[in-house]
């Protein structure tokens, strides 16, 4: 009788499903150069930004000059999940993990087309691998 009593709770266990999902986003071009070795504010032009880091996703027209917007998104995503999809369709126990991170450049011209400024923030080097 134990023996039927433990293939029966086998089957019932073999019923449940585990789920493990792991996804990755990437949005936009990933910035190439560190701006701070490439770019010098007073020489560098607009045909040496687009050489360098190739076709902004944003260009913005302003009476002074325009600005160059480059942006690079990385979403990370994990999810566990346990579940009866069978009979109940219930799930047990989820898990979700999500981590999104931006680099952002933005660069002011002035009206004959050379760097005003710029600005850099690089957020993806602190995404941790799961």
């Amino acid at each position: 009788m134990s023996c039927v009593r433990i293939l029966a709770s086998a089957a019932l266990f073999m019923i449940f499903i585990w789920g493990c999902t792991i996804g990755r986003i990437y949005i936009g071009s990933e910035i190439r150069s560190d701006p701070k070795e490439k770019v010098q504010v007073g020489l560098t032009t607009k045909s040496d930004i687009l050489s360098i880091f190739g076709p902004p996703e944003r260009v913005m027209h302003q009476y002074d000059g325009d600005i160059f917007v480059y942006a690079y998104l990385r979403k990370n995503s994990t999810k566990f999940a346990i579940e009866e999809p069978y009979i109940t369709n219930t799930t047990f126990f989820t898990y979700t993990r999500i981590q999104e991170k931006k680099d952002h450049l933005v660069i002011l011209f002035d009206k004959n087309g050379v760097v005003k400024n710029y600005g850099y923030q690089r957020g993806t080097s602190e995404l941790t691998t799961f």
